[in-house]
């Protein structure tokens, strides 16, 4: 199965008029380096990358080389797989492994595409980007006070306080916040 993997994430990148440095040793801790041209800005998008059916198997050690070769040649560490534990990977999601980003295949097409990740799943918690610009503007155009969005979001008025804290970094994009929460704000 991690041939035909291999296969798609090469396609993938060829469609996007990618250059690939593909290594044939799987027992490495890379089995690709991708530049993708007018990533963002003008500028190449580089990406090294792993392909692993299970994510979540990737040995700790082989997480330090890919984030050693990740600063050495000025890219990005991705793992690009199927499964995560014994779930199938969600289209959307990035899951933390030991302090890099694994995706799913479509997932990895969203990134080609350069679009971002709106989902990231680590320690078994899915975690919302918040815009906080989109945040402000729509609670805004509601009419809508803090307190106001405080009751959408089902907080206790004891938590409101220690919450408002919370609530700035929230709305200025430095902090992300619960799936259930993400969905009730937007």
């Amino acid at each position: 199965m991690s041939n035909e993997l291999i296969t798609h994430m090469l396609n993938l990148a060829a469609s996007r008029r990618a250059k690939v440095l593909l290594v044939g040793d799987s027992s490495l801790s890379y089995d690709a380096i991708i530049r993708v041209p007018n990533y963002r800005d003008h500028e190449e998008g580089k990406f090294i990358i792993k392909v692993k059916e299970d994510a979540d198997r990737m040995s700790r050690e082989s997480i330090i080389d890919l984030i050693v070769l990740s600063r050495v040649s000025n890219s990005t560490p991705i793992i690009v797989g199927i499964n995560y534990g014994d779930e199938e990977m969600a289209d959307g999601v990035a899951y933390k492994v030991h302090g890099i980003y694994a995706v799913g295949i479509r997932t990895f097409k969203r990134i080609l595409d350069n679009e971002g990740i709106k989902f990231v799943k680590d320690k078994g918690i899915v975690r919302a980007s918040v815009k906080g610009q989109l945040l402000r503007r729509l609670r805004e155009d509601r009419g809508m006070s803090l307190a106001t969005l405080r009751k959408c979001l089902v907080l206790p008025g004891g938590l409101f306080m220690s919450m408002r804290g919370s609530l700035w970094r929230l709305r200025r994009g430095q902090l992300g916040c619960s799936l259930a929460y993400s969905t009730r704000m937007y």
